[in-house]
């Protein structure tokens, strides 16, 4: 094994902003695998940042490179105060947060079950009541964008969530993601560069959005307007003195 070649992984990784990956890539580089991928998340302020670094295996020897990463910036969904389906969406969403998702999706955990100490299985108690609440929201067309935010937030890149709650909901409106390569003999762009970027992106997102809609709304009052003017001039043509036409044959 070319533990040099792993330090030195190691080593760029920290460089970038990606601290403690020695172990992770020596637990996946002892398999000799062509290719692999290390996930990694982070918390700025309110938004979640994931990443997907990317290594492949050289072809001249036994070392391996980092080839890119993907980051995608989740921006903090806002959810509205209100009910929908008899469901309390703010205390639905503190019972969530309420909950180690991680360790719940764990379904190799092993710890002592008996059916007569309720306390020992309480948290199940808890996610059943949440997860008949998420269908409940599943089933409106109110409460469905709710939902899937909810499992966005709290059950995104937790390992095998789908093969135990399949979901499926589409690319969140508040994400924005980007690949960036890394280039031999370049720093590569870091982490915070990479936020700052996606950031920017996002920011630009938003005033695009913001710049349709303007113009969606100036398009439609400018229609209403012309709708308005042109049912006027129908009605000034319809209003003709009822001798214009006879008049005109007299003088012809």
């Amino acid at each position: 094994m070319n533990i040099q070649n792993i330090v030195a992984l190691g080593s760029q990784l920290r460089g970038l902003g990606f601290d403690k990956m020695g172990y992770l890539l020596l637990k996946r580089i002892c398999f000799k695998p062509e290719s692999f991928c290390i996930t990694s998340r982070i918390t700025r302020e309110k938004d979640q940042v994931s990443f997907e670094i990317y290594f492949e295996r050289s072809k001249k020897d036994d070392s391996y490179f980092l080839n890119f990463y993907d980051a995608v910036l989740q921006k903090e969904v806002p959810l509205i105060q209100a009910e929908i389906a008899g469901i309390d969406i703010a205390g639905l969403e503190q019972r969530m947060s309420d909950i180690n998702w991680k360790v719940a999706f764990d379904i190799n955990e092993r710890k002592q079950f008996t059916a007569e100490n309720k306390a020992s299985w309480e948290n199940e108690i808890a996610i059943e009541s949440i997860i008949d609440e998420l269908e409940k929201l599943d089933s409106t067309e109110d409460g469905k964008p709710i939902s899937n935010n909810l499992k966005l937030k709290y059950w995104a890149n937790i390992p095998d969530v789908e093969t135990i709650v399949p979901f499926n909901v589409g690319k969140n409106r508040q994400e924005i993601s980007q690949r960036f390569y890394l280039f031999e003999g370049q720093a590569g762009i870091s982490v915070d560069e990479a936020y700052r970027f996606l950031q920017n992106r996002w920011l630009e997102k938003q005033m695009q959005i913001k710049r349709k809609q303007t113009d969606k709304t100036e398009t439609e009052e400018n229609g209403d307007q012309a709708s308005s003017g042109n049912g006027l001039l129908k009605k000034k043509r319809i209003s003709k003195p009822k001798g214009a036409k006879r008049n005109k044959a007299i003088q012809n």
